[in-house]
């Protein structure tokens, strides 16, 4: 595992033999509360790894199935600019955040898929998101929109239901070349360095009065500084 302030994707290189006939679209979602450095070099390994000059970060607006953010929206996306410094391959794609009401996947990809219907997307997940997503809105309308990409780290446990184990073995393929033959409708695993960063230690070492600067860009700390965020919990109770 790799350490915060460290980065084993440096051997990773662009994966050329890779041949899209179209250059698809793929999207890394989450809330981004903060963005850190388990987002992004996680989206930047993955990136070199599917042959993409880009890969676009999907901030949600209003998440269905987790907590809502303690950051505002604007707060977030600033964030997310910040480390576009660090990271000018990985863009921003806000259909979520311009749009009222839950963020819901399947209206995201069919939202893309209206606007470039000849583009084929990459719907990249963590392992556990993929164990639960037969509890998404509308979850098999998924595979019809776009190749699903599961990323997963060494020790990550599969846990599917019978019905998601059926609809993700039969479409599995085992590499990215694979992924080129057809729009949308397959799986594929992709395994990525693991980084032992999450914003929920982030925000405990801000409230805690420590610093968690080597977990994130130092534009996007120096933000979470001159702003005051996540000093308190969620609750409004200072410290833990």
């Amino acid at each position: 595992m790799a350490k915060p302030g460290h980065f084993v994707a440096s051997a990773v290189r662009l994966n050329h033999q890779v041949r899209w006939p179209v250059k698809p679209i793929a999207l890394f979602g989450g809330t981004f509360d903060p963005v850190h450095y388990g987002h992004l070099r996680c989206a930047e390994e993955l990136r070199l790894k599917l042959g993409l000059d880009s890969l676009f970060l999907l901030p949600a607006g209003y998440p269905a199935h987790r907590a809502q953010p303690q950051a505002s929206t604007d707060q977030r996306l600033d964030m997310l600019r910040l480390a576009q410094v660090e990271f000018p391959a990985l863009e921003l794609e806000l259909c979520e955040v311009n749009r009222d009401g839950p963020s819901y996947m399947v209206e995201t990809l069919q939202g893309i898929c209206s606007l470039s219907p000849d583009t084929p997307l990459l719907l990249l997940i963590g392992q556990d998101a993929a164990n639960k997503l037969n509890c998404w809105h509308r979850w098999q309308e998924l595979f019809s929109l776009a190749h699903i990409i599961i990323l997963t780290r060494p020790g990550a446990t599969v846990d599917y239901s019978p019905e998601l184990a059926s609809y993700i073995e039969t479409r599995r393929v085992e590499d990215v070349e694979s992924l080129t033959a057809f729009q949308a409708g397959s799986v594929l695993q992709i395994q990525v360095t693991a980084i032992d960063i999450c914003a929920t230690t982030i925000k405990s070492m801000i409230r805690l009065g420590r610093s968690p600067q080597s977990m994130l860009p130092p534009g996007v700390m120096s933000y979470i500084n001159d702003n005051g965020l996540y000093q308190s919990s969620p609750d409004g109770v200072q410290g833990e």
